[in-house]
């Protein structure tokens, strides 16, 4: 079991602490919290592997039934729609979750009804600004979207779709907040599913003509089946005037508005990147990086946003209680490190055969920046992990702050090292960022909280990156095919360290003891 810092004595999750506070006993409690985060975890891994799938065969579909002038005129809107979503929306699906988890972990009925009434009052206020701005800036839009005014109408009757989507997205952060996995991955599926199936006729009869009712009829097909799952969670809405809903929903916005600007950062350095490569380098250069890009935020950050989906919820619902919120983020720390090393030394294995299977052999080069690229994603662990303490904690202003200057030494490093080293240079670039994280948010941590992630974590951090530093030499100096004998190594002994440790941690041969049992 992990070292926790800093926990209390009479934390009955602990079953030995020695005198520097280290855990040394793995009790049931303990046991079953790593089933959660696991738990959790495949089951929104499962969710996102699905919804790829179902976005895969809609692209396919729509290919067939409108062509190439379809699918353009389909991302446009759609793309155009995200950002007056992102502006309109205020952060509040993901700010919510704090308060609605926070209410939900003391079993306080209501104060959890309170929160409610907030939340989804301020949910229809962002709905009906998301209408009227939309509506507001439609000639605008179609001019700078189309050239001309000629989508003005079109965009107008779009706005209905910012109705359905903000509702839908109220009753996931409900269901999300609450902790109610199950019935947010169905609601999530069916939700998927049933908008697929709306929109094939309506293009298969329309053609390109039914882009727009398409996108309104997916958007109210959702809804409707998110509506099936409303009714599970017994959660009711209270009277409260306008004043009250104000004043208790301002902390919440102001944590939302703090997650939007934060995205804008992100997206705004990633084009100031995209646009300098193209400047210095060349497109073929801007092409790899994007392909790289795309194939480990496809496949890694799938379980970041997987394990998201219960973290956040899961440690502010404890985040006032100093050994549990600790403890909760030492375990998630573990977790994530343990499955990453697994699925880290699989893609420099793979690395060839994943390129020539998702894109085509002209896009080998990008290996360059994928082997590099899977040390740094170990190092992002540590820092996912921490990041969302000081969300959970609502400290705003640090946590823009640390965000601020990540994206400063972001555009700094891969400028730098794209200039020295090209391709490759952003790979290394995103080690020393990552590197930097890590130091930061280990001094914010313990300076303001009085806390620091378990030497346990860090050491398992310490050991793959080792063992992943032998499979990228391998591919540097002996390169494919030589190369899959040494990442085939590193790949068994990396999967056997993981699996040993979640034995440790959730009893693995138990499970499939229990399994079989059932089975025979």
């Amino acid at each position: 079991m992990s070292s926790n810092s800093e926990v209390l004595q009479d934390n009955p999750m602990i079953m030995d602490v020695d005198k520097e506070g280290n855990n040394n006993g793995c009790v049931a409690e303990d046991r079953s919290s790593y089933r959660q985060i696991l738990k959790a975890t495949s089951l929104f891994g499962g969710v996102q592997v699905f919804n790829i799938f179902v976005t895969l065969l809609r692209g396919k579909l729509l290919a067939v039934l409108i062509g190439t002038a379809g699918m353009g005129l389909n991302g446009l809107l759609n793309s155009t729609l995200e950002v007056i979503k992102l502006a309109s929306g205020m952060g509040l699906n993901e700010s919510a979750i704090r308060d609605i988890s926070k209410a939900k972990e003391a079993n306080d009925k209501s104060e959890l009804k309170k929160v409610y009434t907030i939340f989804s009052s301020w949910i229809w206020l962002s709905a009906i600004l998301g209408v009227i701005l939309t509506i507001a800036l439609s000639p605008l839009l179609s001019r700078l979207t189309f050239d001309d005014y000629s989508y003005t109408k079109t965009f107008m009757f779009l706005s209905v779709t910012f109705l359905f989507t903000a509702l839908t997205g109220g009753l996931y952060t409900l269901l999300r907040g609450m902790r109610k996995i199950n019935l947010l991955a169905s609601a999530n599926i069916s939700g998927s599913v049933a908008g697929l199936l709306v929109v094939i006729p309506i293009f298969y009869f329309y053609g390109i003509n039914g882009v727009v009712p398409a996108i309104v009829a997916s958007s109210a097909t959702t809804y409707v089946v998110s509506l099936y799952f409303r009714k599970k969670v017994n959660v009711k809405a209270i009277n409260m005037n306008f004043r009250d809903v104000f004043a208790g929903g301002k902390q919440m916005v102001v944590l939302g508005v703090v997650l939007t600007l934060s995205t804008l950062l992100t997206t705004g350095s990633n084009f100031l990147l995209n646009a300098f490569i193209s400047k210095v380098g060349s497109l073929e250069e801007l092409g790899l990086f994007s392909a790289g890009s795309s194939i480990m935020t496809g496949y890694v950050g799938m379980v970041f946003v997987a394990m998201s989906t219960d973290y956040f919820p899961r440690l502010s619902g404890v985040i006032n209680d100093s050994a549990k919120w600790k403890n909760v983020v030492n375990q998630q720390a573990e977790v994530v490190i343990l499955i990453l090393g697994p699925i880290l030394s699989i893609i420099l294995l793979s690395a060839p055969i994943l390129v020539r299977l998702l894109l085509s052999e002209e896009f080998l080069p990008v290996i360059g920046y994928l082997k590099w690229a899977s040390l740094a994603i170990m190092l992002k662990g540590i820092t996912w992990v921490s990041g969302f303490v000081l969300i959970s904690k609502r400290d705003n202003s640090l946590f823009f702050i640390t965000e601020l200057i990540g994206v400063l030494w972001f555009l700094f490093f891969n400028v730098l090292f794209f200039k020295l080293y090209g391709i490759e240079g952003l790979g290394i670039a995103l080690n020393i960022n990552y590197l930097f994280s890590v130091i930061m948010l280990y001094v914010i941590l313990k300076r303001r909280y009085g806390f620091v992630i378990s030497m346990s974590a860090y050491r398992l951090v310490g050991l793959y990156m080792f063992l992943l530093s032998i499979g990228v030499g391998c591919i540097v100096y002996l390169d494919f095919p030589n190369a899959y004998y040494g990442c085939g190594v590193v790949t068994i002994v990396v999967s056997i360290i993981s699996l040993k440790e979640l034995d440790k941690r959730i009893g693995v041969k138990n499970i499939i003891s229990n399994f079989r049992s059932k089975l025979f």
